[in-house]
């Protein structure tokens, strides 16, 4: 389960946010999470709620995370993939695995509030 690991990873970023902004509460954290990230949203979240929020600056904070799409393309008909389209790692139109995918891997913490 590396999502613990991931999620400490934000953790540190989020403190970090917190120290900087001089917040004392969090209230609320926003997560960005790609479908191609190869994160589990539910593991992710479990492991933040259940293992590092309690008895923090953040332990009552609402999480959201939101998923963002996954968008490639083929680069040999120049079909749009979408995550619903991909059986496989190959283009649904023509078969090729030559696949870029443009969007969709990137994880990051979007905003944190608190008082």
């Amino acid at each position: 389960m590396h999502e613990l690991a991931i999620a400490q990873d934000f953790w540190k970023t989020i403190l970090d946010n917190a120290r900087t902004n001089h917040i004392k509460k969090i209230t609320k954290i926003s997560l960005m999470l790609g479908e191609a990230s190869g994160i589990e949203k539910d593991f992710l979240e479990h492991s933040l709620r259940d293992h590092i929020m309690p008895g923090s600056i953040a332990a009552d904070a609402q999480l959201e995370i939101t998923l963002l799409p996954l968008a490639a393309s083929c680069k040999s008909c120049a079909t749009v993939i979408t995550k619903d389209m991909m059986s496989t790692l190959a283009c649904p139109q023509c078969g090729s695995r030559d696949i870029d995918i443009q969007s969709g891997r990137e994880t990051y913490v979007a905003s944190i509030e608190g008082e």
